[in-house]
């Protein structure tokens, strides 16, 4: 063998059981069973170990214990900083059990979430954390089929004899943030949707619809809904025009938009043409991701604690995977209102 191919080649567990005089069984059972070795012959192959800087080959082992030492975390869209704190929340807590985290994102796409369960199953994950992108819960019930336990994110729509949930009061989301438009004299009001059929969408639109009955206000006369076909800021921007259409006599007093990437698009897209928030019209969004705050006016939103809603997930799922007693829970978070200066009161 050439010297290339030996620096190339990883240390095995061979190289460690003749660097500490033993067998490789023994060496295995230092890594797998250290209390069935002798504590001289365990520190001996320790040793050897750290002198080799031998890392384990743990496929072999996943492929005997039936799953990986990783569980998956399959987000709607990567971009979206919401879900980064989320993914701190799953992966901290991960960590303490010794879990690593993958990462997949769906991009809001039905056949990439198809995918990505299917490399999760293929991979022999121990478990996932899954924001599913509609109401379809195929590919989830195919994925338990390979026996790779879930927990749902962001999903408060799933009874507890499906699965475990882990999500915000997206009803309350949405009274609280139609409360406040009303509360400045705001009553013709745009909602600014992502698809119908994501759980998440329809909620919050329920919970604005509910601020106005409750205010004496004819929701189908004084709600218009506008869809995007995807919730970030690029088609914020793009719906902008749709909800000017019209001219000034039918412009709405004011926008809610089902995530803040929708609301900084609207922003970004309003001052473009001219026009500003709250001059000409008031602006909500929801989530309270990082940027709400830096932007000019601050962006007032209906805040979730994302951390807590990953570490909530995580919890869920380790609990499942510890096995003995578990029965699925529906874990269910009071959101925020967090007004800054995208809204003020309707002038006259």
């Amino acid at each position: 063998m050439s010297s290339t191919e030996d620096v190339h080649r990883p240390v095995g567990i061979n190289d460690v059981a003749a660097r500490a005089g033993v067998s490789p069984g023994t060496v295995s059972n230092v890594l797998n069973r250290p209390e069935r070795v002798a504590e001289s012959t365990r520190r001996r192959v320790e040793e050897a170990i750290r002198d080799l800087d031998y890392v384990r080959n743990s496929s072999g082992r996943s492929l005997r214990a039936g799953r990986s030492d990783s569980v998956g975390l399959l987000v709607l869209d990567i971009t979206n900083s919401f879900f980064t704190e989320v993914a701190r929340g799953v992966e901290d807590v991960a960590g303490e059990e010794g879990l690593a985290v993958v990462l997949l994102n769906s991009a809001e796409r039905s056949a990439r979430q198809q995918r990505s369960l299917r490399l999760l199953a293929e991979q022999r994950a121990a478990g996932a954390v899954v924001m599913p992108v509609d109401g379809d819960m195929t590919d989830l019930l195919w994925l338990r089929k390979q026996s790779v336990p879930w927990v749902l994110l962001d999903r408060g729509d799933v009874g507890a004899d499906i699965a475990c949930s882990v999500a915000v009061d997206n009803h309350a989301g949405g009274m609280a943030a139609g409360r406040h438009l009303i509360s400045l004299g705001h009553e013709r009001v745009t909602y600014l949707s992502g698809p119908a059929d994501m759980e998440q969408c329809r909620t919050r639109l329920g919970g604005l619809r509910a601020a106005l009955e409750e205010a004496g206000i004819d929701p189908d006369e004084n709600i218009r809904v506008i869809e995007t076909e995807q919730l970030n800021a690029e088609y914020g921007e793009k719906a902008v025009e749709e909800v000017l259409a019209g001219g000034p006599k039918r412009r709405p007093q004011a926008v809610f938009c089902t995530n803040d990437q929708l609301a900084l698009g609207v922003l970004k897209g309003l001052g473009e043409r001219g026009l500003s928030a709250p001059g000409d019209l008031s602006v909500v969004g929801y989530d309270d991701v990082h940027f709400s705050a830096l932007v000019h006016p601050g962006l007032t939103t209906v805040a979730q604690p994302k951390y807590e809603l990953g570490r909530a997930a995580m919890r869920l799922l380790l609990s499942e995977l510890n096995g003995s007693g578990h029965q699925h829970e529906r874990v269910r978070f009071a959101p925020e209102l967090v007004v800054r200066g995208s809204t003020a009161a309707r002038r006259q």
